[in-house]
């Protein structure tokens, strides 16, 4: 790969505006120029479409937001497709398991790609792609080359696998290309395969050095939150010690802005008073009948207050602040950073320390 200052990649802490920078360059871009962003879930692809269309009064006619999978399946795998499956009939959607057949060999590609229906195995789709780009001397690349003047790719943490070895040769293409991600964050992988496991999750941001010492790309780190205040900014902070802290530039203080620990007792009161939104692990998780919401969804969200229902690991953290006893750390990370001026845990009454008299704002 020759150096190539046009990419660049931006490592931010939540509530840095990451997302809002990319739609800002989308926005900013010339009517004539596309525009590719792509990330990896679906709630994130409609979160940037919404906010492009309230922003402009409608999505450009010039920015298309894609999501990773449809990226590599539509516009790179499937026109190439026969290069390296010697058929064109296969890659009709994606399968999300692994391929079962543990030998499968690259050398046979139906068996290895695809799975009986000719699905695409998600684990190898990249790989496939890479493949493609090999075998056809870089036509995949050059095709993308003239459909796209721009690409910007959001959550770059989610990347796994080959998705990498696919982003080494969009750097390397004409195309400028600027990812923006948190590695606090990696609370989903568009893969699980062992192909660069050691860049996952937080492992990115090693990846991303490697290629800036080598002057493929620039990094640029943002610390500052807009989004929490600097008690969650500290708390979130400790996390993950050996990243740079964060600067909260969220200044506003309501009388209630801390991240405190609340009894089971004390909810009804506290919700009344506070109004939190109420998060959760998954549906399975006892909230007291409240309505609540799963925090791997609400990545990407802002709301004021959060009111977090706890796994039992997360209760472990909580009451040593041992690291070591935390299973989920991208995922508390997440939790605790949507809220703006508040977090409360629930957790028994022993453990809490924040008093049903607090609440009740009387003395």
């Amino acid at each position: 790969m020759q150096p190539s200052p046009k990419n660049r990649a931006v490592i931010a802490a939540a509530g840095s505006r990451k997302t809002q920078y990319v739609i800002d360059e989308a926005l900013g871009a010339q009517p004539e120029q596309r525009i590719l962003i792509s990330t990896y879930t679906r709630e994130n692809c409609e979160q940037i479409s919404r906010r492009l269309h309230r922003a402009n009064g409608g999505l450009p006619p010039n920015v298309q937001v894609v999501s990773w999978f449809g990226l590599l399946m539509n516009q790179a795998a499937r026109p190439y497709q026969s290069a390296v499956a010697g058929r064109i009939d296969y890659g009709r959607s994606l399968n999300f398991k692994p391929n079962p057949n543990q030998y499968a060999r690259k050398d046979r590609p139906l068996s290895y790609y695809f799975d009986k229906s000719s699905n695409f195995y998600r684990n190898v789709l990249a790989d496939f792609v890479v493949e493609a780009d090999r075998r056809t001397r870089g036509r995949v690349i050059r095709r993308l080359e003239r459909l796209y003047d721009a690409v910007y790719i959001d959550e770059l943490q989610d990347l796994a696998g080959s998705d990498l070895h696919f982003l080494d040769l969009l750097f390397a293409s004409k195309i400028p290309v600027t990812v923006v991600g948190d590695p606090r964050q990696s609370t989903y992988l568009t893969n699980n395969s062992n192909t660069n496991k050691k860049y996952r999750r937080g492992g990115i941001v090693d990846w991303l050095t490697e290629r800036a010492g080598a002057k493929v790309c620039t990094i640029e780190e943002r610390t500052e939150s807009w989004r929490c205040n600097q008690a969650i900014c500290d708390w979130a902070d400790g996390l993950y010690p050996d990243l740079p802290r964060t600067i909260s530039k969220n200044h506003t203080r309501t009388g209630h802005d801390d991240v405190v620990y609340l009894a089971h007792e004390d909810v009804p009161l506290y919700v009344e008073k506070f109004q939190p939104t109420v998060l959760r692990w998954n549906r399975s998780g006892n909230t007291l009948g409240l309505t609540a919401m799963n925090i791997g969804v609400s990545k990407g969200s802002t709301f004021d207050r959060v009111l977090i229902f706890p796994t039992q690991s997360i209760v472990r953290y909580l009451v040593s602040m041992d690291l070591d006893k935390l299973a989920a750390r991208p995922h508390l990370y997440v939790a605790v950073t949507r809220a703006k001026h508040s977090v409360a845990f629930v957790v028994d009454r022993k453990y809490a320390n924040y008093a049903p008299l607090a609440i009740a704002g009387t003395d």
